[in-house]
């Protein structure tokens, strides 16, 4: 029996420490995912003159999850919707569970949000392209720690539950 708990609490913290080294892993490509969806609000103000709105819609349909979640959603409270910036910061930290995003590109698409159907087309491509510049350095920030903290997350959870299985034995 000791060794079926044993064998519980070995499992359960290698999960765990493989689950945090995929938040690791995850987070580049969810950056790139943000770039991407920043380009498409870009094209789709500037050259088809779309509304706010219909930019959520199209992208709501075009990007990959978790990202399609949250403009999916500020589609759904449009009609409840006063303030497009209070809406983009609350849909943002509702969704950021389904992240693997950090606080800083969190802060740096909360900013964004702030700005977004503030401005001229202009000043609203300004702003774009310095969400976009924010972004890239949070991605390569996240390249050269994603490698290092996925082992170290893995090889933790494996000897956390080695070690707990020692001082229960």
């Amino acid at each position: 029996m000791e060794w079926f708990g044993a064998l519980i609490v070995l499992l359960a913290t290698t999960w765990i420490g493989f689950d945090i080294a995929a938040k690791f892993k995850k987070r580049p490509s969810q950056i790139r995912q943000w770039k991407s969806a920043l380009q498409m609000i870009e094209a789709e103000m500037v050259y088809s003159q779309s509304s706010l709105w219909e930019v959520c819609e199209k992208l709501s349909n075009v990007l990959p999850p978790p990202i399609c979640y949250f403009f999916s959603n500020l589609v759904k409270e449009k009609a409840a919707c006063t303030d497009f910036s209070s809406l983009w910061t609350a849909e943002l930290r509702k969704q950021w569970f389904w992240n693997a995003m950090n606080k800083s590109d969190l802060d740096i698409l909360i900013q964004f949000g702030s700005t977004l159907g503030q401005h001229d087309l202009t000043q609203q491509q300004k702003q774009i392209k310095l969400t976009s510049h924010h972004l890239d350095l949070q991605l390569n920030e996240a390249i050269e720690v994603s490698s290092k903290h996925q082992r170290v997350a893995r090889g933790a959870g494996v000897l956390s539950g080695l070690l707990v299985v020692l001082l229960l034995i």
